[in-house]
């Protein structure tokens, strides 16, 4: 499927081409649109999609300077630039950033549809390349040795001196500042191993990022470096953005974490390391997620700081507990001056993960001949830890079946992983700010300290859905309640939830609702009644 991007201020055209597009036979589909460059762009970052087509002259963030922010951060996309303007100079400018075609308005429906059907014949070209394999040559003897130098980095044993004599022998500048890993794990049942693995080495060169081990057959070391610490984070996370759209068709189901930075090769062995030991932790409890070694220290920190209410004193309350008790045991950590942290989404999240631990490892201590990992498939597929970190009622009652599995049994400390308390920030300003127009991923990141790419990871796989369904759902229940309780036109409300234009909103609205606003109104009318 073939994802299709609309940018354009004028309300009427952006209405022709999402006609022109819905009604497009194959594997098309219109996946969003935005009235200026800076929505855009933030919309953009959530939905990935593959082609999309931009006017230049919009206020706020011009089509040119979209482009060249969205390809950095999306180099696959093709671009389509729709434009009254047929100046050279423009079409110049448009080539040098990259521009796939450009077509001057007014835009015909058949030749719409002839200039996208080709964008998606140049992807499948390009995927297509992407997967066949290289013969055996000098660049294939490069590879190998780089390969190795990268094994050695990853697994020490040599000084520095002699990493730095043999990188000048591969021709590679590592004499950087700044180092950092990301270690990625494909899931073993969707991973195809020759077909995936040129791929992954075809976007890698592309990316410019020659040293890589896979470390298994379906585990994959990459090493970054740069001048910046801010700069390299950025670079982190949009490669790991750009790889995950990338490979989704091959294997949708990657896990990743990201080790620490350091500014020595001889750190970058200890990185790896710590990073691999936590990828074995997630890989075995949140499989597809990303996961930041510095965030998972920082959790781990903050409980023990501030005393993990389900540690060494409950667990021995635990040990003299029946089963019938275990949920009044529950309620009175809850209800304790601690249990105000479950408050927030990720503390009951971590809290699970450390509860199915400590139930796994109990399990598999009292069950001679059954691997823990066999016991930590069977939880994980009886309980939805992400799903029931949703609600405090959810997150109760899965605790109490967890641990009414491990009651009468001997606890231990468990560890922690995963995510810090970001994300409460963020939905705190969402919801003092959601009525400014204005308000996108990239102002939200920046208020919380975050680059765009980083939050926007970290946003959608804490909550389940990305920043941008979260913004607009937040908008609609607003809109319902105005509907709901006042006589305001549908234009005014549209501007009271961050909408400048009415038509847009009854168009998202009814994608939502499945009704328009003016029904949704009526029916709540009739039900007061």
């Amino acid at each position: 499927m073939y994802q299709v991007f609309v940018v354009e201020d004028e309300l009427l055209i952006r209405q022709s081409i999402r006609n022109v597009i819905e009604n497009m036979p194959g594997p098309f589909a219109f996946c969003g649109e935005a009235s200026d460059g800076e929505m855009a762009l933030s919309m953009m970052q959530d939905l990935m999609p593959d082609i999309v087509l931009t006017d230049i002259r919009m206020p706020f963030l011009d089509g040119f300077e979209l482009i060249r922010h969205a390809k950095a951060m999306m180099p696959w996309l093709k671009i389509i630039i729709i434009s009254g303007y047929g100046d050279f100079e423009s079409a110049q400018k448009a080539i040098s950033l990259g521009v796939d075609q450009y077509l001057l308005k007014p835009i015909r429906s058949a030749e719409l549809t002839k200039v996208i059907e080709e964008m998606a014949r140049q992807i499948d070209e390009s995927k297509t390349k992407s997967t066949l394999p290289r013969g055996y040559d000098q660049d294939e003897v490069q590879l190998a040795l780089r390969q190795h130098f990268m094994q050695q980095l990853l697994y020490g044993g040599l000084n520095t001196a002699t990493l730095l004599e043999r990188a000048r022998a591969l021709a590679l500048d590592i004499v950087k500042p700044y180092y950092q890993l990301v270690l990625f794990s494909f899931s073993p049942e969707e991973f195809d191993y020759q077909t995936s693995r040129f791929a992954v080495e075809n976007l890698l060169q592309q990316q410019r990022l020659p040293l890589y081990y896979f470390t298994e057959s379906n585990q994959l070391t990459v090493l970054c470096y740069g001048q910046d610490t801010d700069a390299l984070s950025e670079e982190v996370y949009q490669f790991i953005n750009i790889l995950r759209h990338e490979m989704k068709e091959l294997c949708p189901t990657i896990t990743t974490v990201v080790g620490n930075v350091v500014q020595r090769l001889s750190g970058v062995c200890q990185a790896y390391n710590t990073a691999a030991d936590l990828l074995k932790k997630v890989c075995g409890i949140s499989v597809g997620q990303v996961v930041d070694v510095n965030d998972s220290a920082q959790i781990a920190a903050e409980m023990i700081e501030l005393g993990d209410p389900f540690g060494g004193e409950f667990q021995q309350k635990l040990q003299y507990t029946a089963a019938r008790d275990v949920p009044a045991l529950v309620d009175e950590v809850l209800a304790s001056p601690e249990g105000s942290r479950f408050n927030s989404m990720l503390m009951r999240y971590y809290a699970l993960i450390d509860i199915l631990k400590m139930t796994v490892e109990q399990i598999a201590r009292n069950t001679p001949g059954v691997d823990a990992k066999d016991i930590a498939t069977k939880l994980s597929g009886e309980h939805d830890i992400f799903a029931a970190s949703g609600r405090l009622e959810d997150f109760r009652q899965t605790a109490v079946e967890l641990l009414q599995k491990a009651v009468s049994m001997k606890q231990e400390n468990p560890a922690n992983i995963k995510y810090s308390h970001v994300i409460s920030r963020a939905e705190k300003y969402v919801a003092e700010n959601f009525c400014d127009p204005n308000i996108s991923l990239i102002s939200v990141a920046k208020e919380v300290g975050l680059s765009s790419a980083h939050f926007s990871t970290v946003f959608s796989q804490t909550l389940g859905r990305s920043f941008i369904n979260y913004l607009t759902a937040m908008r609609i229940e607003r809109a319902k309640e105005l509907l709901a309780t006042t006589s305001l036109k549908l234009s005014t409300i549209a501007m009271e939830i961050g909408y400048n234009e009415p038509n847009y909103f009854s168009h998202v609205f009814r994608k939502l609702e499945g009704i328009t606003p003016k029904e949704y109104r009526n029916r709540a009318t009739q039900g007061d009644q």
